[in-house]
């Protein structure tokens, strides 16, 4: 199905309410919503907005945790052709008052605690209908005609990380939802009748438009890592799960817990993603969940998903030239661009031809296609530095290093982030991580270069002494570094807890 007026999310939850009416849509906290059910009460809340003058196109700030409600909510507004504005549980005043700025929102949904947060932003006050999360379901609503939208009508707003710098507002229109809805389908292989355990919002918004089930666990989206993994995994148990993704600090908990006695036996597929998965965290997974597909998948805000590998294959890989990130995505164009190469926001075949990487050469990873983000929010500065225009394709440039070798896809770490040493050598952080993930004395460790040029390796250690013995004992040829630095903790990225922020990391240091 292509993108169409009717090829949007909320056509896709009626149609299952019509078909399947008492199919489990959504589970959480002992509450289980049917799709008819679901239909109903969504179409009851988009009434209620247009009762309170919000309407198609409109912005909506909702600062409401991962559940019921939410969903409900995202579904209301697609109904109505507004546009959601959405924030992550961890955003903290500063994130959310820049959110409300720039998107000029008509109304604001959020959590009773988060209104003590108008106390704190101006623009957040500015924003004239405020509501709780519970609003609309219990007026009755009959005869709901949703709103009519094109692909190229916006759907909803998220916010990168800011890991590389300020968060930006990704914008998806009705036709990207559409397209990326189709495209994680089949990266996810997601199948009618399967129980889905999903740790981020936009895997159980594909999981609607599939039609299946989704267990929302209870956990702190926040804080991945800091997970009851017996208990999430009794919840899994009780549901019935058979599919997952999310990201590594949350499946290396689940991991541990099921060698301790805590399977999922019914789980058919492990997708996890978000950051780097190494072959040795491969080969755990693999081992935890036997009898699992398990999958590593990468991909960004921007595009999701570019490449997929199964982990029985990554745990055995050669990582020479770069860690195996699988086969590329059907439905992207690929290129690889020199690492010097002198890039414009619109260029010529010609000229991108000349520009990309040769066979097996290290470059920038670039990727064109439907479920690539075409722009971002009121920022041309970041849509110039992002974006380029090629013909009548617009690739996204991933800011990470890679290399195509026989047709697969290998990572070699922030393409920002790769720099020559004084001796020559070149080094790239993806590599390096992978051989300090090994060491004993340290929970994780990177390169970076200072501003005199010298390639300084940091670890993560409670244990300096031991930390610096086993970094003595490197080889410089693997890990190419001038100075060794301990710290007790290095600094991760605020959705996934597992990929590591370098701008905070080289700010403290």
């Amino acid at each position: 199905m292509t993108a169409t007026a009717a090829a949007n999310l909320f056509s896709c939850l009626r149609r299952f309410a019509e078909e399947a009416p008492g199919r489990p849509a959504l589970m959480h906290r002992g509450k289980t919503l049917a799709y008819g059910e679901f239909s109903n009460l969504v179409e009851r809340r988009a009434a209620e907005l247009r009762r309170r003058g919000i309407g198609k196109g409109d912005r909506i700030v909702i600062f409401v945790p991962m559940g019921i409600d939410l969903y409900e909510i995202l579904l209301a507004v697609f109904a109505i052709g507004a546009v959601a504005v959405f924030l992550d549980a961890w955003a903290d005043p500063k994130r959310l008052d820049y959110a409300a700025q720039l998107a000029e929102a008509k109304a604001y949904i959020a959590v009773p605690k988060a209104y003590l947060l108008l106390l704190r932003s101006r623009a957040l006050r500015r924003i004239p209908v405020r509501l709780l999360p519970g609003f609309g379901r219990r007026r009755a609503c009959d005869g709901f005609v949703p709103a009519e939208c094109s692909p190229d009508d916006p759907a909803l707003i998220t916010f990168t990380t800011g890991s590389t710098g300020v968060p930006k507002a990704a914008l998806r229109s009705c036709g990207f939802l559409w397209a990326q809805h189709e495209a994680l389908s089949a990266s996810l292989d997601v199948r009618e009748g399967d129980v889905d355990l999903a740790t981020l919002p936009i895997f159980a918004l594909n999981n609607i438009a599939c039609g299946v089930t989704t267990l929302i666990p209870d956990f702190n989206p926040a804080h991945p890592a800091d997970i009851d993994p017996a208990r999430i995994a009794a919840e899994a148990r009780s549901a019935g799960v058979t599919t997952t993704a999310g990201s590594p600090a949350f499946y290396r908990r689940l991991a541990e817990s099921a060698h301790e006695g805590n399977p999922i036996p019914t789980l058919r597929a492990l997708h996890v993603g978000g950051a780097a998965v190494f072959p040795e965290f491969a080969a755990e997974l693999s081992a935890a969940f036997s009898g699992t597909r398990v999958i590593a998948v990468y991909g960004s805000t921007e595009v999701e998903p570019i490449a997929a590998i199964p982990c029985e294959e990554l745990a055995s890989a050669d990582v020479a030239l770069g860690i195996p990130a699988g086969t590329v995505s059907r439905f992207l164009d690929l290129a690889i661009i020199r690492l010097d190469a002198k890039l414009e926001h619109e260029m010529t075949d010609e000229a991108w031809r000349a520009a990309q990487s040769g066979q097996g050469e290290a470059g920038e990873i670039c990727v064109a296609g439907d479920h690539v983000l075409a722009t971002y929010y009121k920022n041309p500065e970041a849509v110039r530095a992002n974006k380029i225009r090629v013909g009548g394709r617009i690739y996204h440039r991933t800011g990470d290093a890679g290399r195509m070798v026989d047709g697969r896809l290998y990572l070699l770490g922030r393409a920002s982030r790769v720099f020559r040493t004084a001796s020559g050598v070149w080094c790239y952080p993806a590599l390096v991580e992978h051989e300090l993930a090994g060491l004993s004395a340290s929970t994780a460790g990177t390169v970076v270069r200072s501003a005199g040029g010298r390639a300084v390796l940091v670890l993560e250690s409670a244990e300096p002494r031991a930390a610096e013995n086993e970094a003595a004992r490197l080889d410089s040829a693997r890990v190419p570094h001038d100075v060794v630095r301990v710290v007790p903790r290095i600094p991760r990225d605020p959705r996934h807890a597992s990929k590591i922020d370098y701008g905070a990391l080289t700010a403290e240091l």
